[in-house]
């Protein structure tokens, strides 16, 4: 017998065809208590949830439910001590790391050894994709290492981290060396979040943090790297704000899109920006990581360009 804290963990097999828009809804919520897992790829996809007590797991059950009536909830329970809990969620959130930056969850820092030349950042990963472990976020973590690397100058250079979540795509600009950064979001318990993961963080400088939307937090003309790892479906119809706020010559990087959506997103930007700013010149790519794409936008001024 143990006096431990016991929490519940519930589980269930889920349809294939499912677990697409499941694991675009457990994107959006910052405070997620659910896990998709798949052993291999021959296996199937089970979700599991993680809960301190049976209220929490009934309200969840109840949300997941009204979202997706079309699932019949039927979960296996099991109780848990605490430490038991906590390890079962460790084994999906490992550190990693692209090229010079590494990620590194707070009980992996005592046993993960950053290289010489590496730079940490240092995560309190919870039960949410604030974890940087999530396709769209290392698709945008990759972008910012490239243009760190590049010989684009960097100087008096503004970098915003829109929609930023758990604060990692901006705390890994900071580490980097990026001066004038700052990171909004439209949930307040996400800035707690950030503010919480600078504390973690306590040899960077501080970062601005703030509760916006992609109308308060975009002010037009300001911005030189942006970063949205948001979704298709508040990408698409924000396109305009988002594209005002660029400077004359800037990089955008979009995320959290999936691949089969990436053409339509691609071509919907590329029309706002022939719209709105006719004589300058664009390029634009875009990367796979799993079943999520990204897109890079980088404008090249024209003189006496006016944005329309």
């Amino acid at each position: 017998m143990t006096d431990a804290p016991l929490d519940l963990k519930i589980s269930m097999q889920i349809p294939d065809d499912q677990v697409e828009v499941l694991e675009s809804y457990f994107y959006e919520c910052e405070a997620n208590p659910w896990v998709l897992i798949q052993k291999t790829a021959a296996d199937p996809y089970f979700l599991n949830g993680y809960f301190s007590n049976e209220d929490d797991c009934a309200q969840a059950i109840a949300a997941l439910n009204k979202n997706f009536p079309q699932l019949k909830l039927a979960f296996s329970k099991e109780t848990l001590v605490a430490t038991e809990w906590q390890n079962a969620y460790k084994q999906y959130v490992k550190p990693w790391n692209d090229r010079l930056l590494h990620w590194v969850p707070l009980w992996s820092k005592a046993t993960y050894t950053i290289p010489k030349e590496g730079i940490p950042v240092y995560l309190d990963a919870g039960m949410a994709f604030g974890t940087g472990c999530h396709e769209t976020t290392q698709l945008c973590a990759s972008r910012l290492v490239d243009f760190y690397l590049s010989d684009t100058s960097k100087e008096n250079l503004t970098l915003v981290d829109a929609g930023c979540g758990s604060g990692i795509l901006a705390l890994s600009a900071r580490a980097l060396g990026f001066q004038s950064i700052r990171g909004f979001d439209n949930d307040p318990d996400a800035i707690q979040v950030c503010h919480d993961h600078l504390i973690h963080n306590s040899t960077l400088e501080p970062i601005k943090f703030t509760v916006d939307d992609l109308i308060s937090g975009l002010p037009e003309g300001s911005i030189d790297f942006l970063m949205a790892n948001i979704q298709t479906n508040i990408l698409i119809p924000f396109a305009e704000p988002i594209l005002k706020s660029l400077r004359a010559s800037a990089h955008l990087i979009l995320s959290g899109i999936l691949t089969k959506e990436i053409e339509e997103l691609k071509l919907h930007y590329t029309k706002k920006l022939n719209s709105l700013r006719p004589n300058a010149s664009f390029l634009i790519d875009s990367r796979e990581k799993g079943e999520w794409s990204d897109l890079k936008i980088e404008i090249i001024a024209c003189e006496s360009e006016k944005i329309i």
